[in-house]
């Protein structure tokens, strides 16, 4: 008989489907729409170089990125810093840059746009919006060109103007090798009259993402730098690994990979040492899962090695080359160097003047240090030693490379220092600023609430780096640093007048420094749309010496700006004890199909046994394995978190009423502060505990600021689906599957014999896809899938993130990997499901779980391949389904629409295919979208119109409802397209058009506090 279920050591998570209620339409009909309260939404996209000053000095630009805003400040007779202008740019500005004294570009993160500011103007206006990459970060110019990072990826790199761009077009996410760290660059003064520019060339570079951007004095060179750049650690695939832990008999023999193929420098005959290193138990006994393992690259032996320093070569089928910096000619454009080993997660860059060294603030992951909690069982921890902040230096004509830990005071090996260690710490070092001499270095120490001050010389002299006679002091040199309180995120010297300006993130603030002595001169609060439960709990997210013993470690030294440091970490603790999953289970019946209807002899009844390591169905194992770090962002909707659905149990409660209760768990997150990251914190066992100390209410008071605040960031737009919402046409195959009614796994047909319970499912039968209530991808119900752990069923609105990853071996139960010959260099060494150790999701697609049940297997393969699994019209028919579902997983539904942030801006010798984009945010704006954050049905974005008309500066928001614009003064007539852009007939007039996110237009537009007096009326 035909085995009808999978393998445990699949790997997989079943995906499953649901049915979208957003359906596109050729032609939309307009939406009445009740008037939405207002619907802040916050992306906490992460300020990159948000200060910067005019040519001369007298001015100073702010991107708010809150806001939507550049802020123009100028000096007043006694030398303080009074707002002039706030000019609507694009959604969440990062950076800004001063072209010349005519012109500053801001880049808007969400957006995927640039704005071009006239700043010569009486009232100064967005003179062109630019069009580019994915998420671009930063901009810089030189030679008379401006340079602008984005991802490898977003609709408009694939637009027909950019036919004959060096760089456009496909960005192959299906294919190896490929660079996906962009850089446009535009001709500064001409950049083109295509619709969203013509820029000369998109440079790619091999890394996975750039943020920050450097010049040096001449102009001649660029430096780019890649934001999550890895550390060269990746994760052998758990049905890769040998069986068992080197602790048992089992794991303690070596095994060879399925395929038998030898990685260069692996063992020979495409062996493997052994199993996984122990423990294999926890601190009660009680054996854990056969889970995959993070293993690291060793340069020297050329060996990818586990912690025990054993050879798991045969395990990686890529070499990761770690380049974390590139140097750029200006003028020819080509990359002319590249830096390896900078750091995990680079912030910010600065040339030095002088030297021509490079200084690169970064984070440098131990992720493959394992455990949490005190590290008694399992031997080692990360426990407060999380990702150590430092400064690399390059010195770009030798090309060495020089990493600085700037916390050399703290003892990682005391796992709770004494508090006044904190007053020493520099945590999440973001944007530098150097002296024109070249000798002072100033770092913004967003974790720390402080300037971090260093002398360049210290820095460079190897010798207090050496560990051998007189060194660098962190204490000695921390006297000299200035406080800042409101998170310092960007910094901007203004020599001239003795002066460093800081934006502060938690605040939203201006802060003028005495440059020498550190004296806050002056302190501006800008204008921000934010709630105030929004503002209350951010620096729960980033500040390390509230979270942290040593004030090193945050949450966000892994939830980089709130979203993920893409490494996996295992963060099991062999010191605690299983818990009991109480979540929704729907297809528990599945991990006994093989027993029931096959024998106990079917492979999957037998590995019964070891499920969750105790072979128990709702356990919750205390060592979990590598895990790949979440994203915080869009969780408000999705159920308990982590991947297993961890904190559904915990200390504010324990949902056993399956409530499915987000801020709940996301608050059982209060004890990795003291597991994790180390705080100096005696918790109880429960909030219902009496006699709690003060800093015990006082933390568990900061979990709700903290719950408000990351509750309501959302994720941004999806990048790779068309702007009309529409779908490709791979996709739409895989869209039709997974709707479909043709089941993905289990039995074709429920059978008598198993009662009530269902034996197969579609993929609607366990990824959940309903915008009404929240879920895109998971319902929060939990379900096996084929691996050694039950999991939560995951959401699938960011895949595209990860894609970079490319080599594969075969596994037990799947089909033969398509990436399991070497596959050479590549970006990332973390791939798809929970660990990041499946390449592709191809590869994913191939476990036998979705084994086409119509057809035997095919020639040469046996029933180990997965291809022999189920029994009758079940599973994934064809390859071409099975990309369909891959391209459509990249295109997945989300709860903003792609054409959210979209931007256009028209001036008097606007083009055709300029109003036709117009039109474009207009139609999309009419069409109906529904999304549980946005209060339900709405329409897919708050078409808004800012600008400058006749020296004054107006407002207008699309009416989807009478067709029309309404206007920011009261008593002015509502407005039709025609008659909106007839008012830019004038060279000095300009509009600029943007899908803003539904609910928020009002307030953006119209009345920007929200009083009911309009703008235009206040003024």
């Amino acid at each position: 008989m035909r085995r009808i279920v999978l393998v445990l050591f699949c790997g997989l998570l079943v995906i499953a489907c649901s049915r979208t209620s957003q359906k596109n339409t050729t032609v939309p009909t307009p939406v009445i729409v009740e008037p939405a309260k207002n619907t802040f939404v916050t992306f906490e996209s992460g300020p990159v170089r948000p200060v910067a000053k005019s040519l001369d000095g007298h001015r100073v630009f702010v991107t708010n990125t809150p806001n939507h805003s550049l802020d123009i400040f100028t000096y007043n007779e006694q030398e303080q810093l009074v707002l002039q202008h706030s000019v609507p740019v694009g959604i969440e500005p990062v950076a800004v840059s001063v072209k010349d004294e005519r012109e500053v570009w801001v880049t808007n993160h969400v957006s995927d746009s640039v704005s071009i500011v006239r700043i010569d103007q009486v009232i100064p206006y967005v003179a062109r919006t630019l069009l580019v990459g994915d998420e671009p970060r930063d901009i810089v110019f030189a030679k008379n060109r401006a340079f602008i990072t984005t991802a490898h990826r977003g609709q408009h790199r694939t637009h027909s103007s950019l036919a004959g761009v060096e760089g456009a077009g496909d960005p192959l996410l299906h294919e190896p090798g490929i660079g996906r760290a962009d850089i446009w660059v535009f001709d500064a003064d001409e950049p083109g009259a295509a619709v969203g520019g013509t820029p000369l060339k998109i440079i790619e570079l091999f890394g996975d993402t750039p943020r920050a951007l450097a010049v040096t004095p001449d102009q001649s060179t660029v430096y780019a730098a890649v934001f999550h750049s890895g550390n060269q650690t990746s994760a052998v695939h758990e049905s890769v690994l040998c069986y068992g832990f080197t602790d048992d008999d089992l794991g303690s023999q070596p095994c060879k990979v399925m395929d038998g193929i030898r990685s260069p420098a692996g063992l020979a005959n495409g062996d493997l040492p052994g199993g996984r290193a122990a423990p294999g138990v926890n601190s009660d006994g009680v054996y854990q899962p056969w889970t995959s393992m993070i293993v690291k690259f060793d340069s020297d032996s050329g060996e990818w090695r586990d912690s025990m320093g054993r050879n798991f070569s045969n395990g990686i089928r890529f070499t990761l080359p770690d380049l974390d910096v590139f140097a750029i000619n200006s003028e020819s454009l080509q990359q002319t160097s590249a830096y390896s080993n900078v750091g995990t997660t680079l912030f910010n860059m600065t040339v030095n003047p002088k030297s021509g060294e490079l200084y690169v603030t970064n984070t440098n992951s131990n992720n493959a240090t394992r455990f949490e909690g005190p590290g008694i069982t399992g031997g080692t921890t990360v426990q407060g030693n999380i990702a150590p902040a430092r400064i690399t230096i390059i010195e770009t004509q030798s090309g060495q490379v020089s990493a600085r830990p700037l916390n050399r005071h703290i003892d990682y090996s005391t796992l709770k220092e004494s508090e006044a260690i904190k007053q020493h710490t520099v945590a999440t070092p973001t944007q530098l600023a150097i002296t024109k001499d070249g000798e002072r270095l100033y770092v913004a120490s967003l974790g720390s609430n402080k300037v971090a001050i260093y002398q360049t010389q210290d820095l460079k002299d190897q010798q207090l780096w050496d560990g051998r006679g007189e060194e660098f002091d962190p204490v000695t040199v921390g006297a000299d640093h200035f406080n800042v309180p409101g998170g310092p995120v960007g910094l901007k010297l203004n020599e001239t007048k003795n002066q460093l300006l800081v934006y502060t993130r938690f605040d939203n603030s201006v802060v003028v420094l005495n440059a020498q002595n550190g004296n806050e001169l002056q302190r501006i609060a800008m204008l921000t749309p934010e709630p105030a439960q929004v503002k209350a709990g951010r620096f729960m997210l980033y500040d390390a010496n509230r979270s942290s013993s040593n004030g090193e470690a945050s949450c966000a030294s892994c939830h980089v700006f709130g979203d993920s440091d893409q490494l996996a970490w295992n963060l099991g603790n062999p010191d605690a004890s299983n818990q009991v999953n109480p979540q929704p289970f729907p297809t528990a019946k599945f991990s006994s199909l093989g027993c029931d209807f096959v024998g106990p002899t079917e492979p999957s009844c037998e590995l019964l046994d070891i499920l969750n390591g105790d072979g128990e169905l709702l356990t919750i194992a205390s060592m979990k394995g590598p895990m790949f770090s979440q994203s915080l962002r869009g969780m408000s909707t999705h159920g308990h978190m982590h991947w297993r659905g961890d904190r559904s149990v915990g200390y504010f409660g324990n949902d056993i009423e399956q409530q499915l209760d987000e801020r709940t768990s996301f608050k059982n997150f209060i004890v990795a502060f003291e597991g994790l990251l180390g705080l100096d914190i005696d918790l109880p066992a429960s909030v219902s505990e009496d006699n709690k100390s003060e800093a015990v209410i006082n933390l568990e008071n900061d979990m709700d600021k903290f719950a408000d605040f990351i509750l309501s960031v959302q994720m941004p737009p999806n990048p790779i689906r068309g702007l009309d919402n529409s779908l490709s046409n791979s996709a739409v195959t895989g869209r039709d599957f997974f709707i479909g009614t043709r089941r993905s796994d289990g039995l074709a047909v429920d059978s008598d014999l198993n009662g009530p319970e269902q034996d197969g499912v579609t993929c609607e039968g366990c990824h959940g896809l309903d915008p009404a209530k929240g879920f895109y991808g998971t319902r929060g119900e939990v379900a096996h899938g084929g691996e050694i752990q039950i999991f939560k069923v995951p959401q699938l609105r960011n895949l595209y993130s990860r894609v970079g990853m490319f080599g594969l071996p075969d596994r037990e139960g799947f089909l033969p990997s398509h990436t399991k010959q070497h596959q050479g260099a590549q970006v990332r060494g973390f791939g798809f499901l929970h660990d990041g150790a499946t390449d592709q999701l191809a590869n994913f697609l191939k476990g036998g779980v979705f084994d086409n049940g119509e057809a035997p297997c095919p020639e040469g393969l046996s029933s180990s391949h997965g291809c022999d699994f189920n029994e009758g019209v079940v599973g994934i028919p064809d390859d071409t389904t099975r990309q369909g579902l891959v391209d459509f997983m990249m295109e997945f539904d989300s709860d903003l629409a792609p054409i959210v942030g979209q931007q256009m801006t028209l001036t008097f010798d606007y083009t055709l295919a300029m109003m036709e984009r117009v039109e474009l945010l207009q139609t999309r704006a009419s069409t109906p979208f529904t999304s549980k954050i946005l209060g339900g049905v709405v329409t897919e974005c708050d078409l808004i119109v800012q600008g400058v008309i006749d020296g004054e500066r107006r407002g207008f928001l699309f009416d989807s409802e009478n067709q029309n614009f309404l206007t920011d003064r009261k008593d002015d007539e509502s407005m039709t397209l025609t008659e909106l852009s007839a008012l830019i007939s004038q060279e000095s007039n300009s509009l600029t058009f943007t899908c803003q996110v539904p609910g928020m237009g009002r307030q953006m537009a119209l009345d920007r506090n929200l009083d009911g007096v309009l703008n235009g009326d206040e003024e």
